[in-house]
């Protein structure tokens, strides 16, 4: 039987998800467009990775919190803020390139 614990490590991989794509913001927009350290291709292999990985989770989350009966709304929110973030990375990546 499931858990609440494992609701606990899967809230810790997104939010690892949602750390990497800030960083990756924040590097982005402090880098020179001489300083070429990130390329277009790293961001959206990134972006893309982290899309995926979300979105199973949340697909998987899904059928785990019907069977016991648990709220994963919070967990749509982090899938939601990954995308957004993905998208204005791969924006400002292209846009600096």
């Amino acid at each position: 039987m499931l858990s609440n614990e494992s609701f606990n490590y899967i809230n810790y991989i997104f939010i690892f998800l949602i750390i990497i794509q800030v960083g990756l913001l924040i590097s982005i927009t402090l880098m020179k467009s001489k300083e070429k350290s990130i390329n277009w291709f790293t961001v959206i292999s990134a972006s893309c990775i982290s899309i995926v990985v979300s979105g199973l989770l949340l697909i998987f989350l899904g059928y785990a919190a019907d069977e016991i009966n648990l709220d994963v709304n919070n967990y749509t929110y982090m899938t939601i803020a990954i995308i957004v973030l993905s998208v204005i990375n791969s924006l400002n990546s292209y846009k600096s390139k």
